[in-house]
Parts: C-alpha cells; structure tokens; sequence
C-alpha cells in the first residue's frame, strides 16, 4: 500500500514538472516583442515580470493617496476639508 502511494507522488511530481517545462519551452519560442505586450522578459536565462513583484504594491499605495486627498478635498473648490 505505501509503495503504491509512493509511486503515485513521484508519477505525479515528475507529471507536472514536464507540464512546466513544456509551458517554459512554449514562452521560449515566442517574439520577445509578444511577451513584452504581456509583460514579460526574459532575463538571464529566466522568464520575470517586467514591472517587477513591487509594482502591484506601489500601485495599492498611489491608489490609496489619491482616495485620500480626494476625500479630504472640496469636490466644487478644491479647499481642504480639515
């Protein structure tokens, strides 16, 4: 029964490791300029994101202030609201 389990998890870890080397192999073959169009590059061998992990905070952040200066302003003057 153990032996069975076994083989069951390596089978499927190898399975889903040619899944992603297939999907990796995929992206290789296209023009860096349609991976540029969804955001991606490649760099040193590995496929990044070109915005970087960071972009998606920063965007959050921006957000944040401008709600944050949008509702301590006047929409009809613009005055601070204090």
């Amino acid at each position: 029964m153990a032996i069975a389990t076994i083989t069951r998890k390596v089978l499927n870890a190898l399975k889903h490791r040619r899944t992603q080397q297939r999907l990796h192999a995929e992206l290789r073959l296209h023009d860096p300029r349609l991976l540029k169009d969804i955001g991606l590059r490649w760099e040193q061998g590995q496929l990044v994101s070109i915005h970087g992990v960071d972009e998606q905070n920063k965007r959050t952040q921006r957000h944040q202030a401008e709600t944050r200066d949008a509702h301590e302003t006047c929409p009809h003057c613009g005055s601070r609201l204090t």
